[in-house]
């Protein structure tokens, strides 16, 4: 097959990158003909375009082209259009839905989601026909080993620096398990036990969330690295005891399936597709009020590190057994195969 994979751009540090990069190393590997696509001028015959993304005029232009050739389009959302992300400075993006992107979408000959709960979104707004394929992971070459010394622990934040991320809700989860430790005098407050938050600030949110640790007295226990990638990121993951994603949507959540990969446990919010992490005992799937933050947060470090191995144990068995790139592309190709039969 020759497939077009249209995106606006290529950011780090971004789930759409990344399934992007991994889908056409995989596609290519397997022999079939790839093109990742930036611009209008660009395009060209093939057998599908697949698209990634609202709201931009090269998409929109690419929806067009695709119809005059009559070439089948796939569309990936990718969360899009989350009920939280289409209320989300819904003013500008009324008059593009109206305009051209419903009915863009509606033109496609099946849309991508990376979760059923993605599925359900896009049929709330009338787009029946829907495959899931989920984003994956590579499976670490190295053992699991800690780096920091025994008596630190960490619990890490991998992502954009922006609202949608719950990062405030964390931070106050936070100052709530720090009170709670030195209330009780705990041996875990001398396990000097940190906040790790490792990713880009967009529309300046970090500077609130500095002010908000400042706030809160929290500047010994919270740090924000910056954005890692590579051998750095990898060593994020390798070096803490659990991960903490408290989003208000994530249409997959890829750190997630990066930590479990590196048999790290995770807290996730219910506002992310994951409630299999409680199912697999590899995690908790709870509200991201700050006060059942807190309460999940205060459980994993009780938890003790044998029980925070073993649940990692699990996790990465199912991202084994689940969440490889090599599963993901068996999926796309089956998806892509359904639409041209």
């Amino acid at each position: 097959m020759k497939i077009l994979h249209v995106i606006t751009g290529m950011q780090k540090a971004a789930g759409t990158t990344t399934f992007v990069d991994n889908v056409v190393d995989g596609l290519r590997s397997i022999g079939h003909d790839v093109e990742i696509v930036m611009s209008d001028n660009r395009l060209s015959c093939c057998d599908i375009i697949h698209i990634h993304g609202l709201w931009s005029s090269l998409l929109h232009k690419t929806a067009r082209f695709a119809r005059c050739y009559d070439i089948p389009i796939v569309w990936s959302t990718h969360g899009m259009t989350a009920p939280w992300a289409m209320h989300h400075k819904w003013w500008k993006k009324l008059p593009a839905w109206l305009l051209y992107q419903r009915w863009d979408l509606k033109s496609a000959a099946v849309i991508h989601c990376t979760t059923e709960l993605e599925v359900e979104w896009n049929k709330a707004l009338g787009f029946k026909k829907c495959f899931v394929a989920p984003l994956g992971t590579q499976l670490p070459a190295t053992d699991n080993c800690p780096l920091t010394p025994d008596n630190s622990h960490t619990l890490l934040f991998v992502g954009r620096i922006y609202p949608v991320k719950g990062l405030v809700n964390l931070i106050k989860a936070w100052s709530i398990v720090n009170s709670q430790l030195i209330t009780h005098n705990s041996q875990l407050a001398a396990d000097h036990w940190r906040l790790r938050i490792v990713g880009p600030d967009q529309a300046g949110h970090k500077a609130e969330l500095e002010a908000l640790v400042r706030e809160l007295a929290l500047c010994c226990s919270v740090e924000f690295a910056g954005p890692k990638y590579g051998t750095e990121l990898t060593a994020e993951y390798e070096n803490c005891d659990c991960l903490v994603l408290p989003s208000f949507t994530e249409n997959f959540g890829a750190t997630i399936v990066d930590a479990l990969a590196h048999g790290k446990p995770c807290i996730v919010s219910t506002f992310t597709p994951w409630r299999e992490l409680q199912e697999h005992g590899c995690g908790w799937w709870v509200s991201n009020e700050p006060d059942k933050l807190a309460k999940a947060i205060h459980e994993m470090i009780d938890a003790g590190d044998a029980n925070r191995r073993e649940m990692g144990l699990r996790g990465s068995k199912l991202v084994e057994e689940k969440y490889t790139w090599e599963a993901v592309v068996k999926a796309m190709v089956k998806g892509y195969e359904d639409i041209l039969k």
